[in-house]
């Protein structure tokens, strides 16, 4: 196994004591399930802030390092937007969306439908939702078949995908929505510290924070670029696409953030979750997540990195230095 494994024994076994770590969690929660509302809603238990991570568990993945450090190393700063357009939507969630489902006691998306619009509507929905979902799950499992492919060439994506696959099935049905925020909890805390310790990581090569801000070139140093002519990503067409459209579907017409604004133990503490990430821990990710963009912008401009490297492997380099 370790054959074909491209990386030290250190990386391996930090791999393989995440997985038994995530397994373990679904065994224990699986004490506190005995009902169906224990399984889907965790008894209604959980305070805001272990709900609000678990709002970043579920936005923020191993992909996104990949993805946001390619596009911090090429656009800058303009790359955190994709992270910070929910706002928007924040009114109409705590003071629309929550008090209906919590008031009139929805359970599902495809219930709220069927007492809106009735049945066929309800019918209709469903069907658009498992299209979605498959897309959505499916992109998902396919990005960890890569990541997986990559560590180890001798497992194809199709077979790591169904393993990732069978591995989450296993872990959330023994503990059903209780282990899923608690796992998120985990996974939060991991992601993030994982991408501060980069970001400090690349400090020090760089020699300290003026040395890499003063090597970052001025037009990545702008979030809304666009404005000032400085940057040739639309954070307009960022706007619509990403925080009209996909935060709306996300926050709105999810199953899965429906049932963790029910897992809270109030109304209020799901206002609460809402809102605090929304509004502290989302702009504390996309930082997280794109830094190692804009730190391999400033390596490039001193020569510290390797010649022929393009955006896509901004975070493996840097990640490696």
């Amino acid at each position: 196994m370790t054959e074909d494994f491209i990386g030290t024994p250190i990386d391996l076994t930090v791999i393989i004591v995440y997985f038994l770590g995530i397994l373990a969690f679904g065994s224990y929660f699986a004490r506190y399930t005995k009902t169906t509302t224990d399984f889907f809603f965790a008894g209604q238990r959980f305070a805001w802030w272990l709900v609000a991570f678990s709002f970043i568990a579920t936005t923020v993945g191993s992909y996104s390092f990949i993805k946001y450090s390619e596009a911090a190393y090429t656009y800058g700063l303009a790359s955190t937007q994709s992270y910070t357009n929910d706002w928007m939507w924040m009114p109409l969630l705590v003071l629309g969306w929550i008090p209906i489902i919590y008031y009139q006691r929805i359970r599902s998306i495809p219930e709220y439908f069927e007492r809106r619009f009735g049945t066929i509507n309800r019918g209709l929905y469903t069907s658009l939702l498992l299209l979605y979902m498959l897309g959505y799950v499916g992109i998902n499992l396919y990005t960890l078949g890569i990541a997986v492919h990559a560590l180890m060439p001798s497992v194809t994506v199709l077979q790591a995908a169904i393993a990732v696959a069978c591995f989450t099935a296993i872990y959330v049905t023994a503990g059903g929505q209780s282990s899923v925020i608690m796992t998120d909890l985990a996974q939060a805390c991991l992601l993030l510290a994982a991408g501060f310790l980069i970001f400090f990581g690349g400090l020090y090569q760089l020699g300290g924070f003026e040395n890499f801000w003063t090597h970052v070139p001025p037009e990545s140093r702008h979030s809304l670029g666009e404005f000032s002519g400085k940057s040739n990503l639309s954070f307009v067409k960022i706007f619509w696409q990403d925080g009209m459209a996909n935060s709306f579907a996300f926050w709105f017409v999810n199953q899965g953030m429906v049932l963790r604004f029910l897992s809270a133990r109030s109304e209020r503490d799901a206002k609460k979750a809402v809102l605090f990430n929304a509004l502290i821990l989302m702009p504390i990710a996309s930082f997280a997540v794109c830094n190692a963009g804009l730190l391999g912008r400033a390596m490039d401009a001193v020569g510290m990195f390797p010649d022929g490297i393009e955006g896509s492997d901004a975070f493996v380099v840097v990640s490696n230095m």
